[in-house]
């Protein structure tokens, strides 16, 4: 391989990693809350409503994701009545919805009321909004590890019930970031509804 070439495949080399990290720092646009609160390790957050498209999916954590993204990115990318894309905001919500069963939601951007999100064509995906809440919500980075995320829903418990919070639903995931972020670098949310 010439000279030339080899310089500008080392370039490359250089610049890639520099390149995903910068995409990785770049914060992503995210729903409005209002930080009522700082506990011991927790933000007390107050969330207006938010409008998402979901679906529910049937296996562990890991094979949540896998299976429901499809889906969700079928709908954002046009796969819905008026065969349009529809912009979202981060994060990527995922929750319980049965021993074996998880919800997975995608933010819909504010600007966007209900009655103007476009209706999904998958019968598997729905559009709704979800009621103004309170939220304790603790961040961390690392991987999307079932392990990890149950220490930091124990942790959050724990500092919830300290702070004098009653625990009103189930625990909510939160993802920032793509998957071909870092983990070092990735921003992720435990997030437990409560009630003063």
């Amino acid at each position: 391989m010439p000279i030339f070439k080899l310089k500008y495949w080392i370039l490359i080399g250089m610049l890639l990693p520099l390149a995903l990290i910068v995409l990785a720092l770049v914060r992503p646009t995210s729903p409005d809350y209002q930080v009522l609160e700082r506990g011991d390790g927790f933000e007390l957050r107050a969330y207006a409503p938010l409008r998402v498209a979901e679906t529910r999916v049937e296996g562990d954590f890991a094979a949540a994701d896998e299976r429901a993204h499809p889906r969700l990115l079928g709908y954002i990318r046009g796969e819905n009545s008026s065969a349009r894309k529809v912009p979202i905001l981060a994060p990527a919500l995922t929750q319980r919805a049965g021993e074996h069963a998880w919800l997975v939601q995608f933010v819909m951007a504010q600007e966007y009321p209900l009655s103007m999100l476009p209706q999904p064509t998958h019968s598997a995906v729905t559009v709704r909004e979800l009621p103004q809440r309170l939220l304790a919500v603790r961040r961390s980075g690392g991987d999307w590890d079932p392990a990890h995320w149950q220490q930091d829903i124990e942790g959050l418990r724990d500092a919830v019930a300290r702070a004098g919070l009653a625990v009103v639903g189930d625990p909510i995931f939160a993802r920032y970031n793509a998957a071909f972020v870092p983990g070092v670098l990735r921003r992720n949310e435990v997030m437990l509804p409560v009630e003063r």
